[in-house]
């Protein structure tokens, strides 16, 4: 604990967790709520200048409004001896910096997806005029349930002014966009471009721009192209690539405009990878090989065609021609490779006509054995057949998709079916959560389909009680601190919420279920756990707490499974495990270890 303070603010300082290039990171206890927190103490000094400390202020405030899933939560700005601190929510998991030396195994839709939630935060937060300016591996973490959260959001438009000292660059130059190393004015594209660098290292292993300097780098970065990722993934699909040369433009009018719509091709592209297609094998799944043979037959896009998410289809004679050129000839302007959304529609059919190419010699094209001759004497690929289905939900009104597009039904409908199955259905109410499925052979058989939909997570009013003391906790926060009873509100959210109490040796899950509107726990009794071994040297750990030396007589615990281990003084170690009933005395007795 050398050189940490031991409080900053009202805040107990734990232990330090890092150093970067804006601040000093610590975990940090706040009393009053009872919760542990992340406090960033900023390498900026207020006491010679007023206006810095007003301009900072105004800037972290406008971040701290930022209300969106994929962004760190900001709660409290302070102040000491002239130098800013800022509190934030304690998060799990591990940043994308630590995950890449540690090359940790993830798949190419966890990828996608990945710098998908990166953009969808972006988005939100260029809507309200905030740009990051300094995205990079270290700056986005990963939490367990694979939800993505961008640290430092908006602080480096302030330390990149004039409080920095002399000749100090701010931010990673290997991820800088070129305006961004020139000292130009940047804006949201800036921030695609950093992204772009994030994907292509997540894809290639290493970064686009490579070298023994930053100068060396920024050199590239402004004047040279990044490697072909085809060259070393030859398997990558071409739909990724042109994405990532999209977003690593050296001019930013040629990047995409704005990272919604970026999101939305990652998004995309995804979608059309997990999307269950047939292989020359028969099978049927998710496995990208057809899908980027499928992906290599369309064309690439210019830099500044349309994306998916904002190209239409032509729906009249009257607005084809409005595109044709002036010598008569219609100039397509639909983005090809991006229109992954218009593309799916399609899929359907080049998957069975796959299929028929895999087809055993001599099998025969249809059910009858017989073959329909096109004009130059070949055989033509049978035709898909439209099949009705019935589709219901419970409740009904819901909106049908599927393979990804939308029929304009909602349930109940008879749907029209072509192609191949199995098909991707996804039916969608307000209030309740998107479900998704699949529309199976057997499905068509019995005529009809029924879904029943979850309504949307709801905050749940708990009443807990014991007779000790105990907190509700989830995760790193206490939702509750220490008492006899408990009587709050618990918002939807991603982790278990656990009944706690460290004197009692309590850490229990909670039934929390946020289809209803109330859940009473009432905690049974604690009860009296004693531990005897033939050596005395030993101490007793329960759930990795030190209970003392053996022997250990009547120590009251939480009622429920419980862990004995005892470590003894020359080394040797033992466990066993024990059920604690509720009001009565259990004993665990251990011989010696090793006997």
């Amino acid at each position: 604990m050398s050189g940490i303070p031991r409080q900053i603010g009202r805040y107990e300082i734990l232990d330090l967790i890092g150093r970067g290039g804006m601040g000093v990171l610590y975990r940090g206890h706040d009393p009053s709520l009872e919760r542990d927190v992340a406090v960033k103490m900023m390498h900026l000094d207020f006491t010679r200048d007023h206006s810095a400390r007003e301009r900072f202020q105004r800037e972290a405030r406008a971040v701290a409004r930022l209300a969106h899933k994929n962004i760190v939560t900001i709660h409290e700005l302070g102040e000491i001896d002239g130098a800013p601190f800022i509190v934030m929510e304690l998060l799990g998991g591990k940043d994308l910096d630590e995950m890449l030396k540690s090359q940790a195994p993830m798949s190419l839709g966890q990828k996608l997806d990945i710098v998908a939630q990166l953009c969808e935060a972006l988005a939100y937060a260029h809507d309200q005029g905030i740009v990051h300016r300094d995205v990079k591996p270290g700056n986005v973490r990963l939490l367990e349930d694979g939800t993505v959260k961008i640290l430092d959001f908006g602080i480096a438009r302030f330390t990149a002014s004039s409080l920095t000292q002399s000749g100090t660059v701010m931010g990673t130059p290997s991820y800088m966009a070129p305006e961004q190393i020139m000292g130009q004015p940047v804006d949201g594209r800036a921030d695609l471009f950093s992204a772009g660098v994030l994907l292509y290292e997540l894809l290639a292993g290493h970064r686009p721009f490579v070298g023994d300097s930053p100068t060396s780098v920024a050199y590239q970065i402004m004047h040279t192209d990044a490697p072909e990722l085809r060259s070393a993934l030859p398997d990558l699909p071409e739909a990724i690539t042109d994405i990532v040369a999209r977003a690593l433009e050296k001019n930013p009018a040629d990047r995409y405009p704005r990272a919604q719509e970026m999101a939305s091709d990652l998004q995309t592209v995804r979608l059309m990878l997990d999307l269950p297609l047939k292989s020359d094998d028969g099978q049927v799944g998710g496995g990208s090989e057809v899908v980027t043979q499928l992906f290599a037959t369309m064309p690439r896009p210019s830099t500044n065609a349309p994306s998916a998410s904002n190209v239409k289809m032509r729906q009249s004679a009257a607005e084809a021609a409005a595109d044709a050129a002036p010598g008569g000839a219609p100039v397509t302007r639909i983005n090809p490779l991006l229109l992954m959304g218009g593309f799916i529609i399609v899929v359907g059919g080049l998957a069975m006509a796959w299929a028929s190419f895999g087809r055993p010699s001599g099998a025969p094209a249809d059910p009858a054995g017989s073959a329909a001759t096109s004009a130059s004497g070949g055989t033509a690929p049978a035709a898909a057949v439209p099949t009705s289905l019935q589709i219901t939900s419970e409740p009904a009104g819901a909106s049908i998709a599927l393979n990804g597009v939308e029929t304009g039904q909602v349930t109940p409908a008879d749907v029209t079916l072509t192609g191949t199955l199995p098909a991707a259905i996804r039916l969608s109410l307000d209030g309740h959560q998107p479900l998704t499925g699949e529309i199976t052979e057997a499905d068509l058989g019995s005529g009809s389909r029924a879904f029943r939909l979850r309504a949307e997570p709801r905050p749940v009013r708990l009443t807990a009680t014991a007779g000790y003391p105990f907190e509700i906790v989830r995760g790193s926060t206490v939702l509750s601190a220490a008492a006899t009873e408990h009587d709050l509100t618990i918002q939807p959210a991603e982790g278990r919420v656990l009944a706690r109490s460290s004197q009692y040796l309590l850490n229990e899950p909670l039934p929390i279920d946020f289809q209803r509107a109330r859940v009473t726990v009432e905690l049974p009794a604690p009860g009296q756990l004693a531990v005897f071994s033939v050596v005395e040297t030993c101490k007793v750990f329960i759930a990795g707490q030190d209970l003392g030396y053996i022997p250990l007589a009547g120590r009251a615990v939480a009622s429920g499974r419980h862990t004995v281990e005892i470590r003894c003084d020359d080394g040797r170690t033992d466990r066993q495990t024990t059920t604690v009933a509720p009001g009565q005395l259990t004993k665990v007795e251990f011989r010696a270890p090793g006997d």
